[in-house]
């Protein structure tokens, strides 16, 4: 019975529109509060973690994917390989300079990660939209990248979440399952060991080769 009446207060609390306007911030601050504290390495250590880049950027007013238009060069992309990875981007884009990252699959198709659509295989041509474009190969055996395409191809259909953490096989977005579709293979893309991975984190690992660059 009185686990009943305070189920039936809890249920009000929460349905009024006045205290969950409080609860929901309330909340967000909770969690980011304990992301920092279990990420206190990246806060006070590198600035380049994505922790900075979107705190910056939310000083600045940049909370979405940025927006542009196309930049005028248009790339071929008849030399990509299985495994590679491509970065598309728009200025303005509130994690860094790219907003969006694929693995190559052959056929001109890549997997990616949408909201709408989870972990699934789109046309490549879609990233000659992007004003900021980048190709990437990642220096690993063909028997290597063909069990990193393999792993992500085997995700298609599964669910995007936009900040996706690290760990775990439940929730996705573009840039976590190319990252760990290399890191099962014992390569790994995130040198900072951030929390969350940002597209552009790929272009300053070590681990890979600038094949074609545009944009800022």
């Amino acid at each position: 019975m009185y686990g009943r009446s305070i189920m039936q207060i809890l249920n009000r609390f929460i349905s009024s529109s006045r205290y969950r306007l409080m609860i929901f911030p309330g909340l967000f601050f909770i969690l980011l509060g304990l992301i920092v504290l279990d990420n206190s390495h990246l806060v006070w250590g590198s600035r380049d973690s994505v922790i900075y880049t979107y705190a910056d950027s939310f000083l600045k007013g940049e909370i979405g994917s940025g927006y542009g238009d196309a930049a005028a060069d248009k790339v071929s992309f008849a030399d990509l390989e299985p495994g590679d990875i491509v970065l598309g981007g728009w200025p303005n884009c509130a994690y860094g300079r790219f907003s969006h990252a694929g693995i190559y699959v052959g056929d001109n198709m890549v997997l990616e990660g949408y909201v709408d659509y989870g972990l699934s295989v789109q046309k490549l041509d879609h990233y000659l939209s992007y004003s900021e474009l980048c190709l990437l190969r990642v220096e690993a055996s063909r028997e290597v990248k063909d069990q990193a395409v393999a792993y992500a191809l085997a995700h298609q259909g599964e669910m995007f979440y936009p900040v996706a953490f690290k760990s775990g096989e439940r929730y996705w977005n573009c840039s976590k399952i190319i990252w760990q579709a290399y890191q099962l293979q014992g390569i790994n893309l995130d040198i900072l060991n951030d929390v969350w991975i940002a597209p552009e984190s790929f272009m300053a690992s070590p681990e890979v080769e600038v094949l074609y660059e545009k944009g800022t």
